[in-house]
């Protein structure tokens, strides 16, 4: 009954988000017509920059793939490092399949193939989306500020007080009793063994692989860059809280019942670079230029999982010399 309801609040969020910016997609792309207004021009794609948006992409799944490693190295993991970090990569294919645990057995089944156990894996992964989430919610702070002008004036003054406590909610969420105590309530549900207290990692090893994601951030920034470059030329300096507003997609796209945070990503960043680009060229022309930005990142962020995915295929597709079980007792 539970899980029903939130399916069905998740699909009412998509729908009144995504009807609330398609009206304004549309009515948009019927004022510009075939031309954006300013320059009479038609939109052209510069591909060019779709390679950098790729390989910002690729750069940071590559930082995630070695911090959720790290992770599983301080719990004592010692499997080989390459391999395993090409079973992350594959198994990052599997979060486009309903129901995400397929990307969990997948990584489980291809490291496994050289000696990490299911539970470290199982545990590596659920910490490494955990921080992810809470590094995310600390960089995409920096773009609730920067977006703070364009909210409404009677609820500015609240912007910096709500910041601070969020901000402070997460540090909280980073302390191990806290932060475990969310963790072991995953482990029972998939039928783990629960992490002792003296198995479980410091506030410094928390503190510093939160800080290890931040990169991703800046790569999907960078990223989002690129893409909004390749149709309409903006300055890098000035997409500064570009990392911010792709941190927030990706949190708050988890609001969405679509693998891969599917079209509330899309909608929140055509939002963010409507907002950029709407201080030097008419509303209309930026939703219209945004909403092409906002397919295109997708496009060019599944290309890069396709790619690091293929090969991470390759790397694991040939089983260990050594048995997986006699990889773990050597440890």
């Amino acid at each position: 009954m539970k899980n029903s309801l939130i399916l069905i609040l998740k699909i009412l969020f998509v729908v009144v988000l995504v009807r609330w910016l398609g009206e304004k997609f549309y009515d948009s792309w019927v004022k510009v017509g075939d031309g954006i207004s300013a320059s009479k021009q038609p939109i052209t794609i510069n591909w060019a920059y779709g390679i950098v948006a790729a390989g910002g992409f690729c750069a940071s799944m590559l930082t995630s793939a070695m911090v959720w490693r790290w992770l599983a190295a301080k719990m004592g993991d010692r499997s080989p490092a390459v391999p395993v970090l090409g079973a992350y990569t594959f198994s990052q294919m599997g979060k486009y399949i309903p129901g995400k645990v397929w990307l969990l057995f997948m990584r489980i089944e291809r490291a496994g193939r050289f000696g990490m156990s299911a539970r470290v894996c199982t545990l590596a992964t659920i910490l490494e989306n955990a921080l992810y989430m809470i590094s995310g919610g600390l960089v995409g702070m920096a773009a609730i500020v920067h977006l703070a002008d364009h909210i409404d004036a009677r609820f500015r003054p609240f912007i910096w007080p709500v910041t601070v406590v969020a901000i402070a909610a997460l540090l909280v969420v980073c302390y191990p009793p806290v932060f475990y105590g969310m963790v072991n309530r995953i482990m029972r549900r998939l039928k783990q063994t629960i992490v002792p207290p003296q198995e479980q990692l410091g506030v410094g090893t928390l503190a510093f692989a939160a800080i290890g994601f931040v990169p991703c951030w800046i790569f999907g920034g960078i990223a989002l860059w690129a893409s909004t470059q390749a149709v309409h030329p903006i300055a890098l300096a000035d997409c500064w809280w570009f990392p911010g507003a792709f941190a927030l997609s990706v949190i708050i796209g988890m609001g969405s019942f679509l693998p891969g945070g599917a079209l509330v990503r899309e909608s929140l960043l055509t939002i963010a670079v409507m907002l950029q680009l709407s201080r030097t060229i008419p509303q209309q022309d930026a939703w219209v230029i945004a909403g092409i930005v906002a397919v295109l990142q997708r496009l060019f962020q599944v290309i890069a999982e396709a790619v690091l995915g293929i090969s991470g295929a390759m790397i694991t597709g040939v089983r260990a010399t050594t048995p997986p079980s006699a990889a773990a007792e050597s440890q």
